[in-house]
């Protein structure tokens, strides 16, 4: 009984390789897959791309949150501002001597 179904398995398989329409479809669908304009290839590295930028775009928005902020503090905060030019730029008071001690 098994070696029947799997002689009838093997048959059918053969006439279905033997088949012109099975050879145009799987033609067509590695055509669509691979080679056409708008290939699935091509969609996976669209996607790909586009959910990179939209990563960089909230880094970005974020960057633009923050530096507006810390603008916002500069402009009405004078002592932040007076901290902020004395530890980056070095800045000093008429009446004051600066020393800068570098570490190795």
């Amino acid at each position: 009984m098994e070696k029947r179904i799997e002689n009838r398995i093997a048959f059918y398989e053969k006439k279905i390789f033997k088949s012109k329409y099975f050879w145009i479809s799987l033609f067509f669908f590695i055509w669509m897959f691979f080679f056409d304009t708008n290939s699935l290839v091509l969609h996976w590295k669209f996607k790909k791309n586009i959910n990179k930028m939209i990563s960089d775009r909230d880094s970005l928005k974020r960057k633009i949150f923050l530096e507006g902020n810390h603008l916002k503090k500069l402009k009405t905060d004078p002592k932040y501002l007076e901290k902020l030019a004395r530890e980056r730029f070095y800045m000093k008071k008429e009446d004051e001597d600066l020393f800068v001690i570098k570490k190795n």
